[in-house]
């Protein structure tokens, strides 16, 4: 079941100048209840407009933004209450920080909707959890951390707000490699546990596919493919077409494919051409 969709959504910059850009055309997709769902194109794609448009930010030129099925700018007194059902992380979201200690800094959206005390603390300790953050790091000045905490910091603020879709754009980007996992892993435990709805937008092949359900992709302000993981990096060709990148480990498995080893399954992980590989020894050998 989707719980947030987008149904053929366009939207224009600069309508009626001389500067006028199409950022999305007729665009409709779909964003199921406890999956995370990758966003994927080149820069300028019209993957940040998209996520703009269904956080309330901007308004859709055509189309609608449906929660729960309802269009969340038929009541734009409301909208308020569409970011908070609807949480968003912006890329580099370490240069929104303001509060005087990371215990309140993550705290400040539940102790706005007016939660109790020990509310908010069960909030803050859960959020910190899923992006490890220390706890002998809440009571001190987020400006003293360093910037891969300072991007722990922001999305735990976010994910403590309990919103039903989370939005993030670009969460990894510039960590390294430990960053990366224990972020997007711990974002992987929070939807399993929590059935919220995800949407992860990055560039990063490897993430899209180790921590996603659903691939959509974007390409010149079109639609250009969506469905499973599965579906979208089966079919590696359909991404080259358009000029992404595909994950390193799928094209080595393209290679062998090409020079005569027929393998099968998840060609797109390292678990999964690691088996594949394993099958074909073993089937081998009989």
């Amino acid at each position: 079941m989707n719980k947030l969709e987008v149904k053929h959504v366009s939207y224009v910059y600069g309508r009626g100048t001389p500067f006028e850009i199409e950022a999305l055309h007729d665009v409709s997709l779909g964003f199921e209840s406890g999956k995370i769902t990758g966003l994927i194109g080149h820069t300028g794609s019209g993957k940040s407009t998209l996520v703009s448009l269904l956080n309330g930010l901007y308004r859709p030129s055509e189309g609608q933004v449906l929660l729960d099925g309802e269009d969340i700018f038929e009541k734009p007194k409301e909208l308020s209450k569409v970011r908070f059902r609807v949480g968003l992380v912006m890329q580099y979201p370490e240069y929104q920080l303001f509060d005087e200690t990371v215990r309140a800094d993550i705290g400040f959206a539940p102790r706005n909707r007016g939660l109790s005390v020990e509310e908010v603390e069960a909030a803050v300790l859960e959020a910190a959890e899923y992006t490890g953050i220390d706890k002998d790091l809440l009571d001190k000045s987020p400006f003293e951390l360093s910037g891969g905490q300072k991007r722990r910091v922001a999305i735990a603020g976010v994910m403590a707000m309990h919103p039903e879709v989370l939005i993030l754009d670009e969460p990894a980007a510039g960590l390294d490699p430990r960053g990366r996992r224990e972020i997007l892993g711990g974002l992987r435990r929070y939807v399993e546990k929590n059935g919220v709805t995800v949407i992860l937008v990055s560039h990063s092949m490897e993430d899209m596919a180790y921590y996603c359900d659903n691939v959509a992709v974007m390409s010149h302000a079109h639609l250009y493919r969506s469905g499973t993981v599965d579906e979208i990096f089966s079919d590696a060709e359909a991404l080259v077409k358009i000029g992404l990148n595909v994950p390193e480990v799928a094209r080595i498995a393209n290679r062998l494919t090409a020079a005569g080893i027929p393998l099968e399954g998840k060609l797109y992980t390292v678990e999964g051409v690691r088996d594949a590989l394993l099958r074909y020894r073993k089937e081998g050998t009989r």
